[in-house]
């Protein structure tokens, strides 16, 4: 079966370079605001959990977010015009990386974490409400956001290029060379590699609910005793304890829909959604702003376990269950993106695609004839 006619196009978007450049540019600003000291920079040890963004070490912070907001502005020119399109997109990728590992932090996941049970737990504890407003507007907070939306920006103009390079559609990414039988593998890989990874991510994600959910019984789960003692007095901390477990319950559940008809079309009991196209970014951008948050959690664990020469004696389940995230994190990220190939729709632009279908029609495996040696 021939491939459809397909109209060509082969522009490169700008759009994607131009956020990368104004980004970059107020990255620069604020590392020379740093170190001219009108805007303050990182956390103290007290605020942040492995963090490396002290007071101690303001200087490597300032150099490395220099170093990133001018190489950041040369990428976001460069890119854009052709030249030495290998090179400057590993270094695009290359920044990417020290973003996610340098600049996003434990704090990410903490304050997603009290994003999705604040509404629950102020009406039981009124003054929660107006400590989660105050961190969430601090500088520490604010820092950890606006590099980890560095990271997204530079995700998008990294594939933008690739793209471009390949001489793929700037939308949907397809190649001139698409043809419906490659569509339809390629939604069949993505779906058996995504079960594979929702599966090693659920089981991951249920380690930190059962680390908190016994609270509620009196097991401490691993916690010193006294520690325990003090959290148990304060009524309020067992709560946002649970809450959190909670909350990571239904996360699990929620990456299920990741290779479940539930991902694609809304069920039932969603009440004036039901049926209805469940849209692909509405997966995937939480999904991803989750992986980014688990990565670095599981980078301030290793962090401040250096930091303490060791795992600190008492506390052995909760360095593992927090030291583990990066494999949640890569998980999570594995079954985003199969979600985001699986969902492909037909493209407006290009023309190239198929209709999406629910279930992923997976081709047969091909078989080895009847006599043949098989190595």
């Amino acid at each position: 079966m021939s491939a459809p006619p397909t109209r060509v196009h082969s522009r490169l978007p700008l759009a994607p370079f131009w956020a990368a450049l104004a980004w970059s540019a107020v990255a620069l600003g604020l590392a020379l605001g740093w170190l001219a000291g009108v805007v303050p920079p990182g956390l103290s040890e007290a605020e942040a959990f492995g963090t490396l963004h002290t007071a101690g070490n303001v200087g490597v912070t300032t150099a490395v977010s220099c170093v990133v907001g001018a190489v950041g502005v040369a990428l976001a020119l460069l890119l854009p015009r052709g030249t030495a399109p290998r090179l400057l997109e590993s270094l695009t990728w290359a920044l990417v990386a020290v973003l996610l590992l340098f600049y996003v932090e434990s704090t990410l996941l903490v304050w997603l974490g009290y994003s999705l049970i604040m509404p629950v737990v102020v009406w039981a504890e009124p003054t929660l409400g107006a400590a989660y407003v105050a961190h969430t507007l601090s500088p520490g907070l604010l820092h950890v956001l606006f590099f980890a939306l560095g990271a997204g920006i530079w995700v998008w103009a990294a594939l933008a290029h690739r793209r471009g390079r390949r001489q793929g559609c700037a939308r949907c990414g397809r190649a001139p060379a698409w043809t419906p039988e490659l569509e339809r593998s390629l939604r069949g890989r993505a779906l058996r590699v995504g079960r594979v990874a929702v599966a090693c991510a659920f089981v991951l994600a249920l380690l930190y609910p059962a680390l908190r959910l016994p609270w509620l019984f009196g097991y401490s789960m691993g916690l010193p005793a006294e520690r325990f003692a003090q959290i148990s007095a304060d009524p309020g901390a067992i709560m946002v304890g649970v809450g959190l477990g909670s909350a990571g319950v239904a996360g699990a559940v929620l990456m299920l829909g990741l290779v479940q008809r539930w991902g694609v079309r809304f069920p039932r009991w969603t009440v004036g959604l039901s049926g209805r196209r469940v849209p692909v970014s509405l997966a995937v951008l939480p999904a991803g702003l989750v992986a980014m948050a688990l990565l670095g959690l599981g980078r301030g664990v290793l962090v401040r376990t250096w930091q303490m020469g060791g795992i600190v004696p008492g506390e052995e389940t909760h360095t593992f269950v927090f030291g583990s995230m990066p494999l949640w994190a890569v998980a999570l990220a594995v079954a985003t993106v199969a979600y985001a190939v699986r969902r492909r729709a037909e493209c407006g632009v290009c023309g190239r695609g198929l209709p999406e279908t629910w279930p992923v029609p997976v081709p047969a495996r091909p078989r080895a004839r009847s006599g043949s040696l098989v190595g």
